[in-house]
């Protein structure tokens, strides 16, 4: 998901804000391709991100959707229909810049057990590295959302039963809405990345 406004950046298209030198969404598109249960990536975008949408066009690894813009599950529910999906469909916000490949397979691995129709994943809000702006109360601890849901497309027009999956992973809880995310987000990535080259030595 990538058509929206991004008005709490205080302007400039969101999915293009520039993390150490490479657009956001360029990390989310790194961790879909690297996993082992995706086999084809879909953008949503809108009209409030024509620019994004221009940077996407040429890659022949994705499709474009373009959605209205009325919001970001208006949007969800515009593409699956527009794509005719009637089965279950990952759903992830583009500014997940810390997510992995390891994690979309644990998402995946858990909605195929967890026998619902939708799987929505959380993490600790203890665990967030800056205030979340939304906090939620319905499990046995708080928790935020993470920005990854398994929708079942056949049941899209209704509530679906769901599965919330608690993932402890401070790098999820690095949702980016305000430049201030932005900034803190480029040492985490930078110091992942760097274990991950000591790694390989």
């Amino acid at each position: 998901m990538a058509g929206g406004k991004g008005t709490r950046m205080g302007g400039g298209e969101k999915p293009l804000m520039p993390l150490l030198g490479r657009p956001m969404i360029s990390y989310v598109l790194d961790a879909l391709s690297g996993s082992q249960w995706i086999n084809k990536i879909y953008v949503a975008v809108s009209p409030d991100v024509f620019r994004t949408a221009e940077y996407l066009k040429n890659d022949s690894e994705l499709t474009l959707v373009m959605t209205p813009g009325s919001g970001y599950v208006e949007d969800m529910v515009y593409a699956i229909k527009a794509l005719r999906f009637y089965k279950p469909v990952l759903i992830i916000s583009a500014d997940l810049p810390l997510v992995t490949s390891d994690v979309i397979d644990r998402v995946v691995d858990a909605y195929e057990k967890c026998g619902r129709e939708a799987l929505s994943v959380r993490v600790d809000a203890g665990l967030a590295p800056w205030p979340p702006d939304i906090i939620l109360n319905d499990t046995e601890r708080p928790t935020i959302p993470a920005g990854i849901n398994v929708v079942h497309g056949a049941y899209i027009d209704r509530a679906q039963h769901e599965y919330i999956m608690v993932i402890n992973d401070a790098a999820l809880a690095a949702n980016v809405n305000y430049r201030k995310d932005l900034m803190s987000c480029g040492p985490l990535l930078a110091n992942r990345q760097g274990k991950s080259e000591h790694e390989k030595k």
